[in-house]
């Protein structure tokens, strides 16, 4: 819950309030008393709690207080393959059955039915349960139940796992893995942790006997060792009764080993390490201090997590203060002191530069952090700071949100691993509003040179491996930054912006000349007398907010082919800040408030997106109009923008991924002029001029947009606004539309293998498939049916009984213009000596569900998606898609026949016929890119 708190501090943000009670830091955090906790005399504990976010549903839990530090040699990797057999078969549910009676209610493996293993932990969880009767609530207490004691680990599914477990760590082996398997001996001072993590060793992997599992879990998954949580719309007390009645029935184990905690060594001088790989982009230097901090449940620890927060928001944004002025020697720069490992802190400080430009960088990101060890913060940013926290700390308790099941589920960790409470909103809502206005600039300012001990610190370097590369050694580092400490720094200037308004001249506005209700969807169009329309719909769904897209055809499809690169560049426009005011200035001047808006041009349209908390609605208003009416336009800072795309080209070719899907782009392209290779011969045509004319052109005519709205404000404060700015948004005659380009996509089926410089031992296969077709209702719904099916069917044909691959990932979809088409992407990484093999039994799936679709599957998926439409049609997303198709295409989205009744009704032989039409007539690109040979 502590991270619950922070990120309300974070990201709910306004202006400042009076605390209205004190808080006694001397006392413990308490718990919300909603929940009911017990521990069973086997040592198993529990928390259950009644949620109705969402109605109807349930969350389960399984917290293991155990991870890969446990682990000797030879166990190295069992904690996560332990982790995957749970999937496999346990005493009540042989092999497969529970994935399958899961999916059936309409759960989805690797989203709704998963687990994670870390150092220290391991979770497992059925999230968002349909409790349709008492006995699928029984049954998922005898899952969390044969999870804890009852798995079956037999013989011939271990050996199967082996290869997805392979496969697994085949898709993470990438450069980030890599560097980071080179600095976990300074990262960790040789401790346990520089020798552990979640995959573990594949040595181990595809060689440890059956026995070496079983004992691992006898020895480690344990009553003693376990927590559940049941959080979700059920009867507490019928909950807690059947937890004791099961879950008792466990036995403790008798003479337990004990569960140490790993003590990392401290180091008195400094730890220096460079990584390097051939697939690292940009150097990134890091200084890291570990610190031991074993967490506690008192509120005076909890009020440090604010002021160490505080820390990390000011110096960061200082940071982006020095690359928004332009010119800056790093690409990124962030300082964090956030969790480590179990019982420790640490502190980081590091950015990303070129090579050139490493001592530079350097010297100013240190420049920054010791002019807060010589001068502290401003009070100024003090204050603002203070005002963000606790004006949306109030709005968010008056509109009294809602937290998922699955939030506090996953807050019942801390809980029980680390002793921490998960108090209630009013808990929350006092201990904000009464600690954070106590927060001083004194102590925040403090808090640089307690980060900065000599003890525990770690220089850590990743860079390219290529020849003659210059970084600087461990005495160079140290050098810089002795100097910077000895030198006397400037204070820093806070820009004032208290008397800078957003928009110094408020429009007149304009009329609304006509006023209508939709009432099958239940919202109002207003015509104004500069040819906009607007629709608003009222939805409380999202408390307290709004939305707003404008939208108008025509887009990139009416510009020729000269004009694309330019066209493209029209999204650094949102980067420029906006009317008078620079990038800079205008954060400092929206630092306080929550509307955001951006403008973009797609093939076929352009927009301005825009969204704030209903209390900042006028600001948005503003936005909105300025994004027509006075976009600003820095030549200077879109230099340094191309300047550092030139330099970036070079690196690009060194990541594979960037590699593979330019060549993908290319070949899906097909030649067509309208497609621009990302390098020098495309940024050379960008043109800052024509870039702004582009822009103008585009968002020049009031009357050609549609705005769509949703939000939770009064009829009468919208109606307002929109007469105050879109009434007063410049327009001119008539209206454009889209213009219909070309599809280019290679006709027929189109086998290409590609080889690929890559340091990783991994093929990726990527299947492209298009159709065109007449627009359908039930073609379309059928469509996303087929795909979901064809996830389930690959997961467990081409993952579970080949051991083929980790993931597989299956994407239908469709569009509508230019013209109606049915698309399906299909992609998975393996082992390059199976790419094509593999890729044989994709094909022979996509064969076979054209004979036969299973009842069983087509149940699972109509399932599943009935389980998550009531929570998608609330969504504020999806009603502006309904608003936007309903103008568009005279179709209402909410209407029965649109999907409901089509799911009512699909039979097997729908899905069946889909499959034939699609994948007998699609047009097809076969790409398998390989490493090449060493």
């Amino acid at each position: 819950m502590r991270k619950f708190l922070l990120f309300t501090f974070l990201f709910f943000i306004g202006s400042t309030v009076l605390a209205q009670s004190v808080i006694d830091l001397s006392k413990d955090v308490p718990f919300d008393e909603e929940f009911r906790i017990g521990v069973l005399p086997n040592g198993l504990t529990y928390y259950i709690k009644h949620n109705e976010a969402p109605k109807g549903k349930a969350s389960f839990y399984l917290y293991q207080n155990v991870g890969a530090v446990l682990e000797t040699d030879k166990q190295n990797g069992l904690a996560h393959f332990l982790e995957h057999m749970a999937f496999n078969g346990t005493a009540h549910f042989p092999e497969n059955s529970m994935i399958d009676w899961l999916e059936k209610k309409g759960l989805k493996f690797g989203k709704d039915i998963n687990a994670y293993t870390s150092t220290n932990e391991t979770v497992y969880n059925i999230s968002q349960m349909p409790l349709e009767n008492e006995k699928d609530l029984d049954t998922c207490l005898l899952i969390l139940n044969d999870w804890c004691n009852e798995l079956s680990l037999i013989d011939n599914e271990i050996d199967a796992e082996r290869n997805v477990i392979q496969e697994e760590w085949r898709q993470r082996y990438n450069a980030n893995y890599r560097v980071g398997q080179q600095l976990k001996e300074v990262k960790y001072n040789n401790s346990v942790y520089s020798k552990r993590d979640a995959l573990g060793s594949m040595e181990v992997v595809q060689n440890f006997k059956h026995k070496s599992l079983r004992e691992f879990y006898h020895d480690w998954y344990r009553t003693d060792l376990q927590a559940i949580g049941i959080v979700g719309d059920f009867d507490v007390d019928v909950v807690e009764e059947k937890v004791k009645n099961l879950f008792s029935q466990i036995p403790a184990i008798n003479k337990a080993k004990e569960r140490i905690y790993v003590t990392i060594p401290d180091n008195e001088k400094p730890l220096y390490k460079v990584a390097t790989d051939k697939e690292v982009r940009s150097i990134k230097l890091e200084l890291e201090i570990r610190h031991f901090n074993k967490k506690d449940n008192s509120q005076a620890q909890l009020r440090e997590t604010f002021v160490n927060a505080f820390f990390t928001v000011l110096l960061n944004a200082r940071y982006k203060d020095v690359i928004m002025k332009g010119n800056a020697p790093f690409i990124e720069a962030r300082t964090i002191y956030a969790d480590f490992e179990k019982n420790y802190k640490a502190f980081n400080m590091s950015f990303k530069a070129e090579e050139a430009h490493v001592e530079e960088a350097l010297n100013v990101v240190y420049c920054e952090l010791q002019r807060v060890v010589q001068h502290g913060f401003t009070q100024t940013e003090i204050d603002r700071l203070k005002s963000k926290m606790l004006t949306n700390n109030e709005a968010r308790f008056k509109k009294g949100g809602r937290v998922s099941s699955d939030a506090y589920a996953k807050s019942i960790k801390s809980a029980y691993l680390d002793n921490l409470a998960i108090p209630d909103s009013e808990f929350n809502y006092n201990f904000v509003t009464s600690v954070v206005p106590t927060i001083t600039k004194e102590e925040v300012s403090a808090l640089a040179e307690q980060y900065l001990t000599e003890k525990n610190r770690v220089f850590m370097i990743t860079a390219p491996d290529k020849e003659n590369l210059k970084l600087p050694s461990l005495e160079r580092i140290q050098s810089i930054m002795s100097e910077v400490e000895a030198a006397y720094l400037e204070p820093y200037v806070d820009l004032g912006t208290e008397d800078i308004a957003l928009l110094e001249e408020l429009p007149e506005g304009g009329d609304i000349i006509s006023e209508k209700l939709n009432r099958s969807l239940k919202a109002v169009e207003w015509q104004l007398s500069n040819g906009a329309k607007v629709v608003y719909k009222f939805s409380s769904t999202k408390k307290g907010q709004i939305e707003l897209n404008a939208v108008s055809d025509g887009g990139a499809s009416v510009y020729d082919v000269n004009d694309i690169p330019s066209l493209q560049a029209v999204s650094l426009v949102n980067r420029f800040g906006v009317g008078d005011l620079d990038p800079l200035t205008y954060s400092k001047v929206m630092s306080n408030n929550s509307a955001k808006s951006k403008a973009s041009i797609g093939t076929y349209e352009e927009s301005v997106t825009a969204s704030a908390l209903s209390k900042d609605i006028e600001t948005m208003f503003q936005l909105v109009y300025m994004r027509f009416e006075k976009p600003r336009f820095d030549e200077e800072m879109f230099d340094n923008i191309m300047a550092n795309n030139y330099k970036g080209l070079e690196s690009r070719l060194q990541n594979p991924n960037t590699v593979i899907g330019d060549a993908y782009k290319r070949l899906a392209a097909n030649g067509d002029p309208r497609y621009f290779e990302y390098n020098k011969a495309y940024l050379d045509q960008i043109d800052f001029n024509r870039m702004e004319e582009i822009y103008k052109e585009r968002f020049g005519n009031a009357g050609d947009f549609t705005f769509y709205l949703i939000g939770d404000v009064p009829f009468k404060t919208v109606k307002s606004m929109v007469q105050k700015y879109i009434g007063a948004i410049a327009a001119s005659e008539g209206k454009e539309n889209w213009k219909p380009l070309k599809d280019y996509f290679p006709k027929g089926f189109h086998k290409h293998r590609i080889k690929v410089s890559t340091e990783a031992p991994m093929a990726t296969v990527v299947i492209k498939m298009k159709e065109a077709v007449e627009y359908n209702r039930e073609n379309i719904v059928y469509h996303t049916i087929l795909g979901d099916i064809l996830n389930i069917r690959f997961i467990e044909n081409i993952r579970e009984k080949e051991g083929g691959v980790y993931t597989i990932s299956v994407n239908a979809g469709d569009v509508r213009i230019p013209a109606p088409q049915l698309n399906m992407d299909i992609s998975f990484s393996c082992d390059p000596k199976n790419a094509e093999h593999l890729n044989d039994l994709v094909y022979k799936e996509l064969e076979q569900i054209q004979k036969e679709v299973q009842l069983s599957d087509l149940d699972k998926v109509v399932s599943n998606i009935k389980k998550n439409r009531p929570v998608m049609i609330q969504s504020n997303k999806y009603w502006m898609s309904t608003l936007e198709a309903y103008y568009n295409y005279g179709e209402n989205m909410m209407a029965p026949e649109y999907f409901d009744a089509i799911l009512d009704k699909v039979t097997t032989e729908d899905i069946e016929q889909a499959a034939k039409n699609f994948f007998e007539k699609a047009d097809t690109l076969d790409i398998v890119f390989l490493p090449e040979s060493k």
